[in-house]
């Protein structure tokens, strides 16, 4: 998922202003540098380590997800197959109010994967940052910078909120350019061709036998928005279109077993469900009426 892209030369203008800090990635950009040396120079002047793009498209279809990162190879890897994102406090909070937000270890949460979660991450290098977003009609995208240390001092904070500006600045221009170079080519996502999690089969297993997003979040105990992510994931990893044409392929491939119809019934889960269509409350509503 560590992708060298090459974005196309923007020009060059007299004209135009680019901040002294922000001009290696132009500069890189104009010139066909590893744009990833570009990206890290940038970040570090910036005071971080890493950064992540994620962006997600918005809509009631299955659509794709695309990810690039300077992060370790490992993490990321470990990041998918565990499936961090249904815990991950930076995404949680971006859905709910898209904010920038600093973060590191202090964050409350009596979610025990949570805690290991955020203990993996500053393992990994990634304990603290800044998180920024951006959601329009088209893409929820977040952009992390990320820094090593599990706590952040105080004045550390003050540091990140003096720089929030230029990040924000810089979030933009490199979705921008992500955009441009990538997303608006009608590319593929960059991870296609990645294994399957092991959270990614589960709901390609009860999708093949009928459940739907909002079902398969109850079953799992997530959120429906996160069921929809996996599998906006899993679609781009597979490259089809559509979770019918993933179910399809995953059947074909021997990753996905469809159980007889028998089989299926007896589950626990269309057991519950029978028996809340078999409930009072609800039969009753497909009485015939009496005849007078």
């Amino acid at each position: 998922m560590l992708i060298s892209i090459q974005p196309d030369s923007i020009g060059s203008n007299a004209n135009l202003f680019t901040p002294k800090w922000l001009q290696p990635l132009i500069e890189g950009t104009a010139h066909g540098l590893p744009v990833p040396d570009a990206v890290n120079t940038v970040v570090q002047a910036l005071g971080f380590d890493t950064m992540v793009y994620g962006a997600k498209s918005v809509g009631p279809d299955d659509e794709r997800v695309f990810v690039w990162t300077t992060a370790p190879p490992d993490w990321v890897r470990e990041y998918d197959q565990q499936s961090y994102i249904e815990v991950d406090p930076r995404v949680k909070i971006g859905w709910e109010l898209p904010l920038p937000f600093i973060w590191d270890g202090s964050i409350q949460t009596d979610d025990p994967r949570a805690l290991h979660f955020l203990d993996r991450a500053a393992a990994a290098g990634v304990g603290s940052g800044l998180a920024l977003y951006f959601i329009n009609d088209a893409y929820a995208v977040m952009v992390s910078l990320n820094r090593p240390e599990r706590m952040l001092t105080s004045r550390r904070r003050r540091m990140i909120e003096a720089r929030m500006g230029d990040a924000l600045h810089f979030a933009s221009v490199f979705h921008w350019l992500f955009m441009r170079r990538v997303i608006m080519r009608g590319l593929q996502p960059l991870h296609q061709g990645a294994p399957l999690s092991p959270r990614e089969l589960e709901c390609l297993h009860f999708a093949a036998h009928g459940m739907t997003s909002h079902d398969i979040a109850i079953k799992l105990g997530i959120a429906e928005r996160t069921a929809n992510f996996h599998f906006s994931n899993l679609i781009s990893k597979l490259g089809v279109l559509n979770r019918h044409e993933a179910i399809a392929m995953a059947v074909a491939r021997g990753l996905v077993r469809v159980a007889s119809m028998g089989d299926a019934k007896r589950s626990s889960y269309f057991a519950k469900a029978a028996a809340r269509d078999l409930s009072p409350s609800r039969s009753s509503r497909h009485k015939p009426l009496a005849r007078g």
